[in-house]
């Protein structure tokens, strides 16, 4: 499915069950078919809304950079048309950021947020970090394939679940490069740390134990920045969802029955 929202871009995404509604977020260089096992998980039980982020997948490529706080406006905008709002906010790695943005922005079309393998604040030396990963992506996907994959997978998924790495690198190498260096422009800015304090929704922070791009640390920090936010982990590198996604549905279960 489609959106055409009112920047004239049009979002694409795919929607499954009925019931609560949860808007599920994607990380940089992919798209919504990264929720597929989430989805299968719980799409008897919840309207499931996956959208590809601009630039993303089957959306449309913006004419020109964007800052996290854009991204979460289209997702905004989204769920106010056709995801009949309060709904679960829900993250994984840069749509973990997006997720805190839209808490902070909106929380009025949020009845929660989830929020995965990310942290809420980026250092000097990480600005640095994702500046250089943009100038990387402007060479070309084939560039930032191994470091991204060893990234967000460890030796022993690797070896173990070479499906799951194809999946990805398949993604990425589809995706476009121009879009990629501005997704890293917009993930150098993260900063939602002291906005947050004062998030007035419940909050989830999941943390992989095996996150190789978001230290567990990291997340429990953030955890203890936000008010009324819980904290698990799950045995896994930086896509949880993607990993485990069982593990991971079961958590948003956890949390939903939490909220009502």
């Amino acid at each position: 499915m489609r959106f055409r929202l009112s920047n004239g871009l049009s979002i694409a995404y795919r929607t499954r069950g009925a019931g609560r509604p949860v808007v599920l977020m994607h990380p940089v260089g992919v798209r919504g078919a990264f929720w597929d096992g989430v989805i299968a998980e719980l799409e008897g039980e919840c309207r499931l809304i996956a959208p590809d982020f601009r630039g993303h997948g089957d959306s449309d490529a913006p004419a020109s950079g964007f800052g996290l706080d854009d991204l979460a406006a289209d997702i905004i905008e989204l769920l106010r048309a056709v995801g009949q709002p309060p709904a679960l906010v829900v993250g994984c790695s840069m749509g973990g950021m997006v997720a805190q943005a839209i808490g902070c922005l909106a929380p009025d079309v949020a009845s929660g947020i989830v929020i995965a393998n990310t942290a809420h604040l980026r250092n000097e030396q990480g600005r640095a970090t994702m500046v250089q990963r943009a100038l990387q992506a402007e060479k070309g996907m084939p560039i930032v394939l191994p470091t991204t994959l060893s990234r967000w997978f460890d030796a022993q998924t690797m070896v173990a679940r070479p499906e799951l790495v194809a999946r990805a690198r398949d993604w990425l190498i589809e995706a476009d490069p121009v879009v990629h260096a501005w997704s890293w422009r917009a993930i150098r800015d993260l900063n939602y740390a002291e906005r947050l304090k004062s998030l007035s929704i419940p909050a989830l922070a999941v943390a992989g134990l095996r996150d190789q791009s978001t230290p567990v640390a990291a997340m429990q920090a953030m955890a203890r920045d936000i008010p009324h936010c819980a904290y698990r982990e799950i045995d896994s590198g930086h896509l949880a969802p993607l990993e485990e996604p069982a593990r991971f549905a079961a958590l948003l279960r956890e949390f939903m029955a939490g909220l009502s």
